[in-house]
């Protein structure tokens, strides 16, 4: 009873409940496809997201382990299809991709990501973590002019860019961060804190790439249930 009033809550509810009749079914004798279909999904959520973001790798190990969850899935997927007759390229097209692509879904986890990061902006690791790394040449391929002289306005510089890219990607994942149409409000911040234009370009980057970096750690963090889930269960 309890997983036929949570479905029905699903953002997807309406496509579920018309394949289910189409095939003459209950609720009840698809609860466990239904659970492999969500996973599979979320699976192709986390790529869509990295994909669409161009995010960084960061562990380059966890995309060869994620292409076995798949293939573990989609094997428990195509025998819990044979088990009630169901055409298993089916299941993909009608529930699996859609959604993988549905928005009421995908904008909640986004949600949570911007939201963590805004919380990471303020937090004395995010300041660690920028002092650390800004002047990382062998990461960088250069060095900022005047950051010895004047770290604090660097931090806060890139700080307020840091900001500046997360309200830019808020509206749509896929935007190139690089890109902007607010240059009237990046030269702002340059004045602001008074920063050389050469300078405010490298420092610039740097709060891209950080921004990408904090947000594939965080997209991470989201979907490690999702593989802890399928590394216990199956």
């Amino acid at each position: 009873m309890e997983f036929n009033e949570e479905i029905k809550r699903h953002p997807m509810w309406m496509k579920i409940q018309a394949f289910i009749e189409k095939r003459g079914m209950m609720i009840d004798e698809v609860q466990g496809l239904l659970y492999i279909v969500s996973m599979m999904a979320g699976f192709l959520i986390s790529r869509f997201i990295k994909e669409k973001a161009n995010l960084p790798v960061i562990h380059p190990e966890e995309i060869k382990d994620d292409e076995s969850r798949m293939e573990k899935l989609g094997r428990i997927l195509d025998y819990e299809c044979r088990q009630r007759h169901i055409e298993f390229q089916d299941v993909l097209s009608e529930l699996v991709f859609p959604m993988a692509e549905n928005n009421a879904i995908i904008d909640p986890i986004l949600q949570k990501i911007y939201g963590m990061l805004d919380s990471l902006v303020i937090s004395d690791n995010f300041r660690e973590g920028v002092e650390k790394e800004i002047e990382n040449t062998d990461f960088w391929g250069d060095s900022l002019t005047h950051y010895a002289e004047r770290k604090e306005d660097y931090f806060e510089g890139v700080k307020e860019l840091f900001l500046f890219t997360l309200a830019t990607a808020r509206p749509s994942v896929a935007k190139d961060l690089e890109t902007t149409n607010h240059d009237k409000e990046l030269e702002e911040i340059r004045k602001k804190y008074g920063i050389e234009p050469d300078d405010f370009l490298k420092l610039r980057r740097r709060a891209i790439e950080f921004f990408k970096i904090a947000f594939a750690t965080y997209l991470e963090i989201v979907f490690r249930p999702l593989r802890k889930e399928v590394d216990e269960k199956f």
